[in-house]
């Protein structure tokens, strides 16, 4: 298929990883990277292809996407011995690892690119899905009523109450997923964007809060809410120059790191099933968010 699609030579593939694709690397001439994407994950697959040659052709560091020589972005492939059709797309190879925001001036400067992308984004000619409260509040209360938690309605109270204090932040079109692990930086500085396939509009503090957020899933401490307001500071001086927050939005990055629990919470069940953590592991988290609301706000 390298071959007869992108004509590619002499080449050798190494296994890099497996999620909701198989990813190898290709080598020969050059590297690259290729992906082939099982038929549940076209429509999103499609999309992140979408999103990267839009902010491609606008100059946003992305990692280019290699085209076939017919000039097709993303291949579909059906074997007679596959039961199921799958999508391929190859693009170039990107030397680099998570950047390190405790540096001030790496911070900065990656607020500085989510506020350009965040304006990159305002111009994208396609409406993708939106992402309102049942998304981030509701999904995980449905989980825990088909759990039958017993201590649901302080969850039920706590997100109600999160839920009121963003409700009418301004929505813009988000990455979804903006964690340093979907960010590269190579040896010489430059910040590559990777994985553009929970795109979506909500409110933009969602984007930025994923980012600046520094605090331990597991365990919270005083130490990383101190790097986390020094990183969200820097951050911003970067994003603002280039996207404006209101100061409603600024202040409402502690109610986000609780919304996101909501969020990632119902997004693991989702993934790997209801049964996959138990009681204990619910009331800690509710622990963890109580915890976490009685810490000063970080402004």
């Amino acid at each position: 298929m390298l071959q007869t699609k992108y004509a590619l030579e002499n080449v050798t593939l190494d296994f890099l990883r497996e999620g909701g694709s198989k990813t190898y690397i290709v080598n020969g001439e050059k590297k690259y990277l290729l992906k082939v994407i099982g038929s549940a994950f076209f429509g999103t697959a499609k999309q992140s292809v979408l999103v990267t040659r839009y902010l491609e052709e606008n100059g946003f560091p992305v990692p280019k996407t290699i085209l076939t020589k017919t000039g097709e972005a993303i291949v579909e492939v059906s074997d007679a011995s596959d039961s199921e059709p799958y999508l391929v797309l190859l693009q170039e190879f990107v030397e680099g690892e998570e950047p390190n925001l405790e540096n001030p001036e790496t911070a900065e400067k990656v607020g500085t690119l989510v506020g350009k992308l965040h304006c990159l984004m305002e111009r994208y000619p396609v409406k993708p899905v939106l992402r309102d409260k049942q998304f981030f509040i509701g999904r995980y209360i449905d989980f825990l009523r088909q759990k039958s938690y017993p201590q649901i309605a302080a969850y039920e109270e706590l997100g109600e109450r999160l839920w009121k204090k963003v409700e009418k932040l301004p929505y813009g079109i988000c990455h979804g997923d903006l964690h340093r692990g979907n960010l590269l930086q190579t040896k010489h500085g430059q910040i590559y964007f990777l994985d553009f396939d929970t795109i979506c509009r909500a409110p933009v503090m969602f984007d930025v809060m994923v980012m600046c957020d520094m605090t331990d899933y597991f365990n919270l401490q005083q130490e990383d809410i101190e790097i986390t307001r020094a990183v969200y500071e820097k951050f911003l001086a970067g994003y603002t120059k280039h996207h404006p927050l209101s100061p409603e939005e600024k202040l409402s990055f502690s109610d986000w790191v609780a919304i996101r629990h909501f969020q990632l919470q119902a997004t693991i069940l989702e993934i790997h099933g209801i049964n996959c953590i138990d009681e204990k592991f619910v009331d800690y988290q509710l622990y963890w968010l109580n915890k976490w609301i009685e810490q000063q706000e970080i402004k």
